[in-house]
């Protein structure tokens, strides 16, 4: 199964949201849009998300990469295929 996860650098903590199910949308939807509910997880440090994301299935190169990403920038998004 292909996942995708948003990442967020917060106060010494990694916040991950699963937003594996939304997919790309096809059409453009109005700006009031749906409220849909997002599971969101919460790690103390890159070590416990690294863990999660092995579980996933992610290989080391993605998992690297997004560590950079999120050093650099704060922000990232992670797709597991």
């Amino acid at each position: 199964m292909k996942h995708r996860f948003l990442l967020h650098s917060l106060n010494h903590t990694i916040l991950v949201v699963d937003i594996s199910r939304f997919g790309i949308p096809i059409e453009i939807t109005p700006s009031t849009g749906n409220t849909k509910m997002v599971p969101a997880l919460r790690f103390v440090n890159w070590k416990e998300a690294e863990q999660f994301f092995r579980a996933k299935e992610a290989d080391e190169d993605t998992i690297e990469r997004t560590h950079a990403m999120l050093g650099k920038t704060g922000v990232a998004v992670m797709t597991v295929v």
